[in-house]
């Protein structure tokens, strides 16, 4: 018994050993930063003062009072509805395309995460020239399809701006979610759709009560990683339009970068980034919770 208990002692330690590294990572990039933040966020800490005071609430208040806030906030939460809702829409298409038996499956398989694969900065770099507003590829065949009859400055206009940074986030991220859903479509069995053709269903009724119903917990896991992810969306706004023109494309993540290094207001930067996290969190306990229960009835 005791040398039972002294080899489980001795695999626990082993095992303990071998995750120490990663755990020493986790805290080191992640947890540190992340209490340092909290600890800022109730302070009135900034780059051009060396001494920071302990304002209890007072970056909270300040921040929850200022319409620059909600005004981000809003912007945010309209980029995240369109973009997953895109994601997942035309995801789904690709992934029931990709699931057929059509020519080249494999060849189109294999390509489909190209664009997942790109870096983001250089997605970004490839559209800003796509974008461009005198020599741009968009502006080009528009112009020549007659669909257009002027240059339009697509990063520098207040009324497509999100929709250029959406199309992108679109573009890139939609590889890696109808991978994820063609995963979810081949672990459906075909004998179950077999079964259905027999009691008389067919296409669209496969899907509606077949399909859709044994996909749905992949959907929930994808939409929900597809909302965190964009929800903290900053390399295509910085890098595309810097959150301009004029505040129209200024995210959550633009404000708190904003606030902590160009106003050099890191404590209510901080406060910001804890807010985004709060929100980020209780959201997805609460999605999480909702689609379970709704996946048990």
């Amino acid at each position: 018994m005791n040398a039972r208990l002294t080899r489980e002692q001795r695999n626990l330690v082993f095992a303990f050993l071998l995750l120490l590294p990663a755990i020493l990572l986790l805290g080191l990039t992640i947890i540190s930063p992340l209490v340092k933040s909290i600890y800022m966020s109730f302070t009135d800490y900034s780059l051009l003062s060396s001494d920071p005071k302990w304002n209890d609430f007072g970056n909270y208040l300040t921040v929850l009072k200022s319409a620059e806030f909600y005004h981000s906030l809003k912007i945010t939460l309209s980029y995240v509805v369109i973009a997953v809702i895109s994601d997942l829409l035309l995801g789904l298409v690709m992934a029931l395309l990709l699931n057929r038996n059509i020519r080249m499956r494999a060849f189109f398989r294999s390509i489909v995460m190209i664009p997942w694969a790109i870096p983001t900065i250089v997605t970004a770099l490839i559209f800003m020239w796509i974008y461009q507003s005198d020599y741009g590829v968009l502006n080009y065949s528009l112009t020549k399809l007659g669909i257009i009859h002027e240059n339009i400055n697509w990063l520098r206009s207040m009324d497509w701006a999100l929709t250029s940074i959406i199309i992108v986030a679109v573009f890139r991220q939609m590889p890696l979610v109808a991978v994820m859903l063609l995963a979810g479509l081949q672990s459906i069995s075909a004998s179950l759709y077999e079964a259905a053709r027999i009691d008389g269903a067919g296409g669209w009724k496969l899907f509606l009560h077949v399909t859709l119903p044994l996909l749905k917990p992949v959907i929930t896991s994808v939409s929900l990683i597809m909302i965190v992810n964009n929800f903290q969306m900053f390399t295509l706004f910085f890098t595309l339009t810097g959150g301009g023109p004029a505040g129209a494309t200024s995210s959550l993540a633009i404000l708190t970068y904003e606030t902590a290094f160009s106003r050099y207001e890191l404590g209510k930067g901080s406060a910001i980034g804890v807010i985004w996290l709060i929100m980020l969190f209780t959201f997805s306990i609460v999605y999480t919770r909702f689609m379970n229960r709704n996946t048990d009835h």
